[in-house]
């Protein structure tokens, strides 16, 4: 059995690593990333488990933190990779279900230098303020970007639980350039 889950845990790893699936594509030059959780390209799996299937606003995953599980799947990648233009600004739209009045769980954006953890940027975005437990909530939020932000810098965005009690859902994220 153990062999099994091992094996299993390791598939699931190279699918996510080489970005099988792919993102829901749009062709409007402002879109970075797009994703409802049934693809996996660009997320990299840093969590054990936080792809769930026991709550979704569409299809049949989301991304789940709390409970015990301090941080969600990771999306990486270059942003020159991602949009022609340097974003000044931008727009993060998503649905989330919160099992818990007040959850501190964040969506975090962050830009980093390449080949280091070094921060340009980074910003929690709060999953539980306005939220009705057991019910999903549509998030919007606009973040504006530091000048210093390059396109050769990378785009992170993950889930951080920041000690939430009970699960969160993130599903159908959207972040685009509002420039």
């Amino acid at each position: 059995m153990r062999t099994l889950t091992a094996s299993f845990a390791l598939l699931l790893t190279g699918l996510l690593l080489t970005n099988c699936g792919g993102d829901k594509k749009t062709d409007d030059g402002k879109t970075l990333v797009n994703n409802s959780f049934d693809e996996f390209q660009g997320w990299i799996d840093n969590s054990g488990g936080s792809l769930s299937n026991k709550a979704a606003h569409s299809g049949r995953y989301s991304l789940t933190i709390g409970g015990g599980r301090e941080y969600g799947l990771t999306f990486k990648s270059p942003l020159g990779q991602l949009i022609a233009a340097k974003p000044r600004k931008l727009a993060i739209e998503g649905w989330v279900r919160t099992e818990e009045p007040n959850s501190p769980a964040q969506l975090v954006v962050e830009v980093t230098r390449p080949g280091t953890d070094e921060k340009v940027f980074w910003k929690g975005v709060s999953l539980g303020e306005g939220s009705k437990p057991g019910q999903w909530t549509e998030i919007k939020k606009e973040l504006a970007l530091p000048d210093n932000v390059a396109s050769d810098q990378v785009l992170g965005v993950y889930l951080w639980g920041n000690s939430a009690a009970k699960p969160v859902y993130l599903d159908d994220l959207r972040i685009t350039n509002a420039d």
